[in-house]
């Protein structure tokens, strides 16, 4: 998750059911742990203070090692990168005390400032933690693009069991639309609609809908003339220019 749900009361009442991966502060306050013999007062929650990830970005004693993800699952459009990682207490006053996972991030060809991101499983591998918040940028694509072109999370009903059924049957059309045209993409030839001011390599969900939406409408309620016969009437290029249109519509 982004930076925004890197809130210790939030992440205290998920760890025990869920293991969460987002953003940390290169500020956060990070603790070693208590002591385990304490012979007076009130037992320490936390031990000394570990160095801020901000100091070990420029501290001689970290030590990086460098990756490069595999082609499907590319960190950040491709290239090295270095981590370091630890586990630590983070802690603020007030606050409940979240043991985690750190993993620090550099970018050698300084293509992006440095990053930090937590788990709340320390003994997650640290490439685990990064290739797991690499997905979040397809999730969060599928996300926005069923909102936009299905309507998830916009529909219109007054009982919540509604829209209890509703939801998980606008995902499943997404996804039965993305197999399906994935599957026939050569028969459909489905290729991206670009604009000349947007350079646009490969298809979208946007495009996919609307070469589904071409085929069902055009090719089958729209022919002119049976498929089996010598002569075939095209038609007109106003109306495919038309259907073209109402293809993209929301």
């Amino acid at each position: 998750m982004d930076g925004g749900f890197a809130a210790l009361d939030l992440l205290d009442a998920l760890s025990p059911s869920m293991i969460v991966v987002t953003r940390l502060r290169l500020d956060a306050s990070l603790f070693n742990p208590p002591p385990a013999e304490q012979h007076y007062g009130r037992p320490a929650v936390k031990g000394s203070r570990q160095p801020s990830l901000r100091a070990r970005l420029s501290d001689p004693a970290t030590v990086w090692r460098r990756a490069v993800q595999a082609s499907r699952t590319q960190w950040r459009s491709g290239g090295w990168i270095e981590y370091a990682s630890g586990t630590a207490l983070w802690y603020h006053a007030g606050k409940p005390v979240v043991p985690i996972l750190w993993v620090l991030v550099r970018y050698p060809d300084g293509r992006r400032g440095p990053e930090a991101f937590l788990c709340t499983e320390p003994t997650v591998p640290p490439r685990t933690v990064l290739e797991w918040f690499n997905r979040r940028w397809s999730m969060e694509t599928t996300y926005e693009e069923s909102r936009a072109h299905i309507g998830i999370a916009t529909q219109r009903q007054w009982t919540d069991p509604a829209i209890f059924r509703t939801t998980p049957l606008l995902f499943g059309l997404y996804s039965l639309i993305t197999l399906y045209v994935h599957q026939h993409a050569d028969r459909l030839a489905l290729s991206p609609r670009r604009a000349l001011w947007y350079p646009k390599p490969a298809p979208t969900f946007a495009d996919a809908l609307a070469r589904l939406r071409q085929h069902l409408w055009f090719e089958q309620a729209f022919a002119m003339s049976p498929e089996n016969t010598d002569m075939m009437k095209t038609a007109p290029p106003l109306l495919r220019r038309l259907i073209e249109s109402v293809c993209y519509a929301p």
